[in-house]
């Protein structure tokens, strides 16, 4: 019965060492995976010189205020969005908050960087544009 015990030992012994070895050389092979992907990453790769850029075009669009004719007068009228904040947006200079009339309009919405403008006929939508001063971010929490 001792030799029993000690055979089931022995067998189990062996089936862990096995185990064991094939999930080193799995983890090996991983890591040499690894370090693989890592060399060509590490590559040192060769951007463009300044005259390449200077030949590429600017891929942002450029967009001037929207002009809009309005039924009631003849001249027409320029939405211009210049900042958002607290729920309200600065249209033309003057600070409008939600259901506030401009003209025969009225502000519906206000988005991240857009504020919507609607009457019955139709629908603006006003984007902020980036001023000058390209580096002020502000966030609320």
């Amino acid at each position: 019965m001792g030799d029993e015990i000690s055979m089931k030992t022995y067998g189990i012994t062996l089936l862990l060492l096995a185990n064991l070895a094939s999930f080193a050389s799995d983890t090996q092979s991983e890591i040499e995976g690894y370090e693989n992907k890592f060399a060509a990453i590490n590559k040192e790769r060769k951007g463009l010189d300044a005259s390449d850029l200077n030949k590429l075009s600017d891929p942002f669009l450029k967009t001037k205020a929207a002009v809009y004719n309005t039924e009631s007068n003849s001249t027409a009228s320029i939405f211009e969005l210049q900042a958002l904040f607290n729920n309200k947006a600065k249209i033309n200079g003057k600070w409008y908050q939600i259901r506030d009339k401009i003209g025969e309009y009225e502000l519906s919405a206000i988005r991240g960087s857009s504020a919507i403008l609607a009457n019955k006929e139709q629908k603006i939508d006003l984007n902020l544009k980036k001023g000058e001063n390209k580096n002020v971010i502000i966030k609320i929490k």
